[in-house]
């Protein structure tokens, strides 16, 4: 699989550019912060000590990658591949968890999702909106949405001059080699009074900016992630495409007991071994002392069109 992504296209992180260009780092600020990701050992990930933007030195994948990869399409398992095997997750509860938030936004509207894997988002929404539509570069996600009644479109151009009124993309922005060209591009399917919403994990999670935990580093920096991205720059990357910020929350995915097993045994799925101590309530005071420091481990973005 990892030959999968290594076919010859060791090209820029045009995000690297992004940085410099909009003054958030430039050519000093850039340090090592790991030498491999989770996936490809001799790949640099270099910390902004500016801007605290966390990016990928060089951009590996290749064009197919994401069209034909089967851990794409893994059924709703969402695995997680790493150096030392997979493991799996679970899409479903963030799903669920955005379609609960957004539920006002939806309701009678037309949406895109961007990016929408295998749509579990754009299914449940389907319920209460006007219109649901995914975009999805994955050939098995895509046919397998169109055979149960969800259409999922390849390209944008497929949407003629269709506009819609929320465009989501989860965990996609960070993905992204052209990431502001996308957006000035998005924006054109956008109605006037439109909201785009763009959650991405955050290069200031606390296992990374506080405890600066290397098994963690190990585990979370991807070759697919191009960019980890903190408030700052997520605004100047939006605003720099025309977008006008609402507003950016911290969102904390994992709860405490997470944590606790990446510190203590430095393993991921503390939240399923040490299940006892989840706690909805304590969870909400627990996000909110990290979203004072600004050490949640999501980001989510709200935008509009300048007016």
């Amino acid at each position: 699989n990892m030959n999968d992504k290594l076919k010859g296209n060791n090209t820029v992180n045009h995000n690297i550019d992004l940085l410099y260009q909009f003054n958030l780092s430039d050519k000093n600020s850039l340090k090592i912060f790991n030498k491999s990701t989770r996936d490809i050992t001799n790949l640099n990930v270099l910390k902004c000590i500016r801007s605290g933007v966390i990016v990928l030195e060089k951009f590996v994948i290749h064009e197919e990658y994401y069209e034909k990869n089967i851990h794409y399409t893994d059924e709703f398992k969402g695995n997680t591949e790493t150096v030392e095997g997979l493991i799996e997750s679970k899409p479903l509860e963030d799903d669920i968890r955005r379609f609960e938030s957004y539920k006002e936004l939806i309701k009678g509207s037309e949406i895109l999702d961007f990016g929408c894997g295998r749509g579990g988002f754009i299914q449940l929404s389907k319920k209460i909106s006007k219109r649901s539509v995914g975009l999805e570069l994955n050939i098995k996600n895509r046919e397998y949405l169109n055979n149960i009644g969800v259409q999922c479109v390849n390209t944008l151009s497929e949407l003629n001059d269709d506009k819609f009124d929320l465009i989501t993309l989860n965990h996609v922005f960070e993905h992204l080699n052209d990431p502001i060209n996308i957006l000035v591009e998005l924006q054109k399917y956008l109605k006037d009074d439109g909201i785009i919403i763009i959650e991405v994990p955050h290069a200031r999670d606390l296992l990374l900016e506080t405890f600066n935990l290397e098994s963690f580093k190990n585990f979370t920096l991807w070759s697919e992630h191009l960019i980890l991205h903190t408030r700052k720059s997520l605004e100047t990357f939006a605003t720099n495409s025309g977008l006008q910020l609402k507003n950016i929350e911290g969102f904390q995915r994992y709860q405490i007991s997470n944590h606790f097993n990446w510190l203590l045994n430095g393993q991921p799925s503390g939240h399923e071994i040490f299940h006892n101590l989840n706690n909805d309530d304590f969870h909400k005071h627990y996000e909110k002392l990290l979203d004072s420091i600004d050490q949640t481990d999501t980001l989510i973005g709200y935008f509009s069109k300048k007016i």
